[in-house]
């Protein structure tokens, strides 16, 4: 070879790019170029040649890789693109593609190996990233669409296939379809393509569909790509299903602001409602009427019932709510069995008055609840904006200060708000603490007692007395039962005073009959929450043996509302009290609960006809034939009759027309104290006496 070829093989050998190399067949370096020397992180060919000794050991991540090029070698003579990992000098790892040969002797020995080293790190980061690329657009959940700048698909993922249900056979190389038709303006889609193309990046919510038809909720996110020299090579279109999330969003704001019993709105949206009605009232000057409604014996319901006839009972009212009210009126529960009704743009206080009367109409049919006809009434408090206050929280206080009396005041369905309530409701809340302290020793109260005759050939005769509880407290004087009979029912004080009232009934009718004044017999008024206590019968027996009362003497009232729900624990109550001997009465019959199916298994003696029917019953076409047919049925069934309320002679005579013939009210007498009243009898008695000649 001559000088100037071996010059030149030389200045390739130490220039070139590629790492050039001669190796023993046992793996020691026996001649390296400059470029191998770097590619492996040694200063020189000869830093390499000295320190790096041991191919198998020292080079190749996998010391299996020597062995494998050495059997290629022996095999082919050659080796082309052997890929390995391979240690640079200070340890970090670097890939490497090398071709070789095998260099023989004129004996066909191999003396050694000779080839060329490529550092083809870069390149294989390449292809990993490529090759994750490809796994995310295989394998991720968002759908993911690649489109060309004429709209054209390119490409579809997998999940874009499960999502929409679309198979990519009927999407590639075809127009891009994406939004549910009808569910976006051109100008939004426009505005997408453009914003991409301008800023690189489109991001929002749209409405796709799936290849059903049924539109979604999805997230959008549009990327243009462009090329080095900035031609808009394609879109990349990523697309997650959010039909859940926007759906469990919708539920949140639904929990956050409805009732998930009644599906009204809750207190937060009614009060919200109600300041938005009051910022439109004052623009237009008109009025907003807010009726508060609270349900009565509704915590009879549960506690009889049970939770669940209540809830049915709730979402009952809550319809009647929403049917007797305008479109414009906002119907919302605030809870428990509390109701608010808002209407704005009211006229007047009498459009108010108008509302709440067809409110009470409504509530005024019997609910079937649990195969049950229920009658649940309602009291109601309205306060007017601006009349009664200015902003949502004083109007929402006085509507429901005005329920307050109206619940306190049975003969009232509904109050209007009027200044001065909230100091008698002061008034009431001191009264509490007093009741509390009379219940423990009863001495403040005392008995009245009204009496009863029987209306028998143009005479009265005297056949009874109701005994009626009287509180005289030592400030305030004689507190009406209609005050503090509701407020010892809520404040669970009424089996004390229930119970003081029984022995107190009990012990004058003892007296009375040991000193021999004609009364046949006393009727004592039960609670419904009397009625439900375990209590009732052993103390009713405890009574009657220690004051020592002929039990047929004695007569106990109760409502027909106490006898609600579970019919068979009344029948089972309602024997016991009777094995005791005692007289039963149903009181208020007519306008309670009880179904005529059950009367005739209940034990009773007397139909107590509600002063409802009385008090019209001589102008009413209807009250005359509904006592009539009471009492009929009671003459079936085998039950006597008194009527209630009765204040004049015209209703006492219109009564006898119908046979029932013993009657209690003003005619006859007021309620008596206890003095007044063993007068009243003495002196009817005279006048009953036949004059002997």
């Amino acid at each position: 070879m001559s000088q100037e070829t071996e010059e030149q093989y030389r200045s390739i050998f130490e220039n070139a790019v590629e790492g050039i190399y001669q190796t023993t067949v046992d793996g020691r370096y026996l001649r390296v170029n400059p470029a191998l020397a770097r590619i492996y992180g040694y200063h020189s060919p000869e830093d390499l040649t000295d320190n790096l000794t041991d191919i198998a050991g020292q080079l190749y991540v996998d010391p299996g890789k020597r062995e494998a090029f050495a059997h290629l070698m022996a095999e082919r003579d050659v080796v082309t693109n052997f890929e390995a990992r391979v240690f640079r000098r200070d340890g970090s790892i670097i890939w490497i593609a090398e071709n070789a040969r095998c260099v023989r002797d004129a004996a066909n020995r191999i003396r050694y190996y000779e080839g060329t080293v490529q550092d083809i790190t870069e390149r294989k980061q390449h292809e990993e990233k490529i090759r994750l690329l490809a796994t995310v657009f295989e394998s991720v959940a968002d759908g993911i669409l690649i489109v060309d700048p004429d709209m054209t698909v390119q490409a579809v993922n997998p999940a874009y296939e499960v999502m929409t249900s679309f198979q990519r056979e009927e999407l590639l190389n075809r127009p891009l379809v994406l939004f549910a038709p009808g569910s976006h303006e051109r100008s939004f889609i426009e505005d997408i393509w453009r914003t991409a193309r301008r800023d690189g990046r489109w991001q929002g919510e749209v409405t796709s569909f799936r290849h059903s038809g049924d539109a979604f909720a999805a997230s959008l996110s549009v990327t243009a790509v462009r090329a080095p020299g900035g031609a808009l090579e394609h879109y990349v279109l990523t697309l997650a299903d959010i039909s859940q999330r926007k759906y469990q969003e919708h539920q949140i704001r639904y929990q956050a602001s409805f009732d998930r019993l009644t599906d009204l709105p809750n207190r937060w949206l009614v009060c919200e409602r109600l300041e938005e009605a009051i910022t439109r009232a004052q623009r237009m000057r008109t009025k907003v009427a807010v009726a508060f409604l609270d349900l009565n014996r509704f915590k009879q319901v549960n506690d009889t019932l049970g939770h669940h006839a209540g809830d049915d009972l709730l979402k009952l009212v809550a319809k009647r709510l929403r049917n007797c009210t305008r479109v414009s009126d906002t119907v919302g529960r605030l809870g428990g069995d509390e109701f608010l009704i808002v209407a704005p743009d009211a006229a007047d206080r009498a459009s108010g008055a108008r509302l709440v009367e067809k409110i009470l109409y409504s509530m005024g049919e019997p609910f079937a609840v649990h195969n049950q006809e229920l009658f649940c009434g309602a009291s109601i408090g309205v306060a007017f904006y601006p009349d009664d206050g200015e902003t949502a929280d004083q109007l929402l206080r006085n509507a429901d200060l005005a329920m307050y009396h109206a619940k306190r005041n049975p003969e009232c369905k509904f109050v209007f708000y009027e200044d001065g309530m909230r100091e008698r409701t002061g008034f009431t809340l001191g009264l509490e603490s007093d009741l509390r302290r009379a219940a423990v020793t009863g001495d403040e109260f005392e008995l009245h007692f009204q009496p009863k005759v029987e209306m028998e050939h143009g005479s009265r005769r005297v056949i009874g007395a109701e005994a009626l509880i009287r509180w005289r407290h030592p400030v305030r004087g004689l507190v009406s039962p209609a005050e503090f009979i509701p407020l010892a029912e809520e404040t669970g004080l009424i089996w004390e005073i229930g119970a003081w009232t029984l022995r107190d009934a009990c012990r004058r009718l003892s007296g009375w009959i040991a000193s021999g004044l004609e009364i046949a017999s006393v009727s004592v008024n039960l609670s419904p929450r009397q009625f439900q206590d375990a209590r009732l019968v052993n103390f009713v027996r405890d009574v009657v043996e220690s004051t020592g009362v002929p039990p047929e003497r004695l007569e106990l009232e109760l409502t027909e509302g106490a006898m609600i729900g579970d019919i068979e624990k009344a029948v089972t109550i309602l024997h016991g009290l009777k094995d005791i001997g005692v007289r039963l009465s149903i009181d208020d019959f007519g306008t309670g609960y009880s179904s005529l199916a059950y009367l005739k298994r209940f034990p009773i003696n007397t139909l107590k006809i509600d002063r409802s029917f009385v008090r019209d019953i001589v102008q009413s076409a209807t009250d005359p034939a509904i006592v009539g047919t009471i009492v009929n049925l009671a003459d079936s069934l085998g039950f006597d009759t008194i009527a209630e309320g009765v204040e004049t002679e015209e209703q006492a005579e219109m009564l006898r027309r119908q046979r029932c013939t013993r009657i209690q009210g003003f005619l006859i007498s007021r309620p008596l104290d206890v003095d007044a009243f063993e007068r009243f009898v003495a002196e009817s008695n005279v006048e009953r006496e036949v004059p002997t000649n």
